[in-house]
């Protein structure tokens, strides 16, 4: 009794606190320049998106580096999300068994890397935290401790699906014959036999991915038809994707010679800088079936045998030979979070007519865009362009809120290829 007491006592503390403490988008978001390579993923699957099944025993686990190559104080806390992403409305008690606010005390230095950093592990759940109940999550991690000055420095998405349905996905052209050439259409189907769900029609709620991008997710789609236990998601071409092209592939997995996507590799005093071949516009070429990581990136190291601790970084030069536009080029990949962040903004250069970047990555192989940024959103197709061939991964998440709960239940997840 007296440990529940003193567990009620924290709880109550941490949330007035975690108020407290500034703002946050709740999306993938790293908040401060000092911390790179960010990677959030089902543990041993790093092309995976952060999913977990609520009785499963699996985990995820987030890694990231600390350039300043020092030990800090960063924390961690999980919050329950709606279905679009904001905060639900219950305690957490409600959603977690263990203790918000632990430590992340997995850290490790680097090893005879020229570019020096800190490497830091949270696995979840672990012996301080687990879920109890399944929906979007939000992780947030502080630097500093509870009752300091801490300040957010990394957000993550992630997703607990307690399985009870069943979806199923059928290909189909796109009824708007303007999009036949470019775009990816789909039709989906949940079946509910094994799960009681008052009112479907209203009370299911599906959101479609393409390469885990939450930023062109299609959200909220309700069943149009209810047949028995079938549910129709969609026949009105309302889950319909630009295809986009193959991604541009990095491969900087050694140092010592160069590999796909890269013209030069030089060793200088305190580095080494990478040159990528010249990319070109790509809206008039042909598409090729050039196999892909959908946009993902993989830290691995063929240098050394160490990945995480002696993968060395690299000043990575990027060049987009084309006329200049109107508007703000990016490079966009998931090392970028899909965010139009300064530090991937290109600038242009008139007597080379072409468009610069310089970005820090660590050794591994990675897929980019280029991308202009048309509001707060990024999109390649300007500069890419689409062709309904292209292989791209999607994911489903279905949704349940039904009379008289009081958060958003995550009751089905599955993923596939545009090739199927």
């Amino acid at each position: 009794m007296y440990r529940l007491l003193i567990f009620f006592s924290l709880l109550c503390i941490s949330t007035f606190i975690y108020s407290q403490e500034g703002d946050f988008y709740y999306e993938d978001y790293v908040y401060v320049t000092n911390l790179k390579t960010v990677k959030f993923n089902p543990v041993g699957d790093p092309l995976e998106p952060p999913v977990a099944y609520i009785n499963a025993n699996q985990r995820l686990v987030l890694t990231f580096d600390d350039m300043d190559n020092d030990s800090k104080d960063y924390t961690y806390y999980l919050i329950h999300c709606d279905k679009n992403w904001n905060p639900s409305n219950i305690n957490p008690i409600d959603y977690m068994d263990g203790f918000q606010n632990e430590e992340i005390n997995s850290i490790q230095p680097s090893s005879n890397t020229f570019v020096p950093y800190t490497h830091y592990t949270l696995t979840l759940p672990n012996n301080d935290i687990r879920w109890t109940i399944s929906g979007n999550y939000l992780l947030v991690v502080y630097e500093g401790r509870i009752g300091e000055d801490r300040y957010p420095v990394i957000t993550r998405r992630f997703m607990v699906v307690d399985k009870n349905v069943n979806i199923n996905v059928k290909k189909r052209r796109p009824l708007d014959v303007s999009k036949i050439n470019t775009h990816q259409e789909f039709d989906l189907f949940v079946n509910y036999e094994n799960y009681n769900i008052i009112d479907p029609q209203n009370n299911v709620y599906v959101t479609v991915l393409q390469n885990y991008r939450w930023d062109t997710a299609i959200k909220n789609l309700q069943p149009k038809f209810v047949v028995g236990y079938n549910l129709t998601i969609d026949n009105s071409g309302k889950i319909s994707f630009p295809a986009l092209k193959e991604f541009r592939p990095i491969d900087i997995r050694s140092l010592d010679l160069t590999a796909i996507g890269t013209q030069s590799v030089h060793l200088i005093k305190n580095g080494t800088i990478v040159t990528l071949d010249i990319g070109q516009n790509k809206t008039d070429r042909f598409y090729t079936n050039d196999p892909d990581a959908n946009g993902m990136f993989v830290i691995q190291n063929r240098d050394t045998g160490n990945s995480k601790l002696q993968g060395d970084y690299a000043r990575v030069l990027f060049t987009l030979k084309m006329p200049e536009i109107q508007d703000d080029v990016y490079i966009m990949g998931s090392f970028t979070d899909w965010q139009p962040d300064d530090m991937y903004r290109m600038s242009y250069d008139p007597a080379t007519e072409s468009y610069l970047g310089e970005v820090e990555l660590k050794q591994g192989y990675y897929n980019y865009f280029y991308g202009v940024l048309e509001g707060n959103r990024l999109n390649a197709r300007p500069i890419e362009g689409s062709w309904n061939e292209t292989e791209n991964q999607y994911q489903i998440f279905v949704y349940v809120r039904q009379p008289g709960d009081r958060y958003d239940k995550l009751i089905g997840y599955n993923t596939f290829n545009s090739n199927m």
